[in-house]
């Protein structure tokens, strides 16, 4: 794999939030949130996220029944 300083930098700092938040999801996003609100400040910069909408699954959804038929 084509590796350059910029990369080395973003896996340096991706092993470094993965190592404070361990196994925790929630803890490494709080991490990553705070480190880009002290960006916004010290550059003057405003990052916009995406809202997702929660998806919910209808109870009367059908389901696949996860059976596959292959052809022979």
């Amino acid at each position: 794999m084509l590796t350059n300083e910029l990369l080395e930098m973003k896996y340096r700092v991706q092993r470094s939030f993965a190592e404070q938040g361990g196994d925790d999801l929630r803890l490494y996003a709080q991490n990553v949130h705070r480190i880009v609100q002290d960006v916004e400040r010290k550059h003057g910069l405003k990052f916009r996220y995406e809202q997702v909408k929660k998806r919910t699954r209808s109870h009367n959804t059908p389901t696949s029944s996860g059976s596959h038929e292959t052809a022979a």
